[in-house]
C-alpha cells in the first residue's frame, strides 16, 4: 500500500510541475520572438536617432536574452562603431556574421523562386546580410586569408542567387545522367592547429573540375576553418554529367577534430 501511495504522489508531483512550466505566467517569462523584434527596431530608431548610448543599451539587452539574433549584433556593432568604440563593434560584427553564416546551412543548396506571399527573407537577401557583416569586421581589423575565401563566396552565393550568373548554372542529382564521383576527399593537415570541433562548409564543385567559392558556415577557429578551406580545394572528382556535358553542384561538406 505504502509503494503504491508513493507512486500516487509521484505522478501529482509531475502533474503539479508540469502545470507550472506549461502555464500561462510562466511562458510570460520566456520573451517572445515579437517582442525581441520590438526591441531591436527600437534600438534601431535610436541608432537613426543618435542616440548611441541608449541604441547599444536597448541592442545589448536584445542579443543578451537572444544570442542568436544576427540582425541585432550587426546593429549593436554599427551604434559601438557610431559612438567610438571600435573594438566591442568589431567583436559584435564578429558575432552578426558568425551567427548570418550558420543560419544558412539552412538554405537550400540550389537557388529557389517562389511566389509565395510574405515578408520571408529571400536567400540572396540572407547571403548579402552575411556579407555585410563580415565587411564591417574586416573593415576593422586585419584581413587573414580564411576572411578572404568568405568574403569571395559570400559574394558569389550571394549573386548566383539573385540569377545574376548568367554564366553559371548548378544541377542535382534529380536532373542528371551520370551522377558526380569523389575519387579523393584528403582529410585537412590539422598539426599546429589546436582547436577542435566542426566545420561546415559549402562549396561548388565546378564542370571544369576544380572545388571553387569554399565557404565555412559553421565556424570553429580560423586556423582550423582555413585547414577545411584547403582541403576542400584539394578533393579530386569527376564532374556529374547532363545531357552529355559535365555540369556544376553545390555540395555541403564537413570536417571535424574532436578531443576526448
Amino acid at each position: 500500500m505504502k509503494t503504491r501511495s508513493s507512486q500516487r504522489l509521484l505522478v501529482y508531483a509531475i502533474f503539479f510541475l508540469l502545470a507550472l512550466v506549461l502555464s500561462p505566467g510562466a511562458r510570460a517569462q520566456q520573451p517572445s520572438s515579437q517582442s525581441l523584434s520590438s526591441e531591436r527596431d527600437r534600438g534601431l530608431e535610436l541608432y537613426q536617432k543618435g542616440d548611441y548610448p541608449a541604441a547599444i543599451e536597448t541592442l545589448r539587452a536584445v542579443t543578451s536574452k537572444n544570442r542568436e539574433d544576427g540582425a541585432a549584433w550587426h546593429l549593436l556593432g554599427l551604434a559601438l562603431l557610431a559612438a567610438g568604440k571600435k573594438e566591442q563593434a568589431r567583436t559584435a560584427f564578429e558575432k552578426a556574421v558568425t551567427v548570418r553564416l550558420h543560419s544558412l546551412i539552412a538554405v537550400p543548396l540550389l537557388m529557389v523562386t517562389t511566389s509565395a506571399p510574405g515578408p520571408a527573407v529571400k536567400p540572396q537577401d540572407r547571403y548579402q546580410a552575411a556579407l555585410e557583416s563580415a565587411e564591417q569586421y574586416l573593415a576593422l581589423g586585419r584581413v587573414t586569408e580564411d576572411w578572404q575565401f568568405q568574403v569571395e563566396a559570400l559574394r558569389f552565393y550571394r549573386d548566383y542567387y539573385a540569377g545574376t550568373l548568367s554564366n553559371e548554372t548548378m544541377v542535382t542529382n534529380k536532373e542528371v545522367q551520370t551522377r558526380l564521383r569523389i575519387s579523393s576527399k584528403p582529410a585537412p593537415d590539422f598539426s599546429g592547429v589546436g582547436a577542435s570541433g566542426t566545420s561546415v562548409l559549402r562549396a561548388v564543385f565546378s564542370a571544369d573540375g576544380r572545388v571553387r567559392h569554399v565557404l565555412v558556415l559553421k565556424r570553429v577557429a580560423p586556423d582550423f576553418d582555413l585547414r577545411c578551406i584547403e582541403a576542400a580545394q584539394q578533393i579530386k572528382f569527376t564532374p556529374a554529367i547532363k545531357e552529355g556535358k559535365p555540369v556544376s553542384m553545390i555540395l555541403q561538406l564537413e570536417y571535424n577534430r574532436h578531443y576526448f
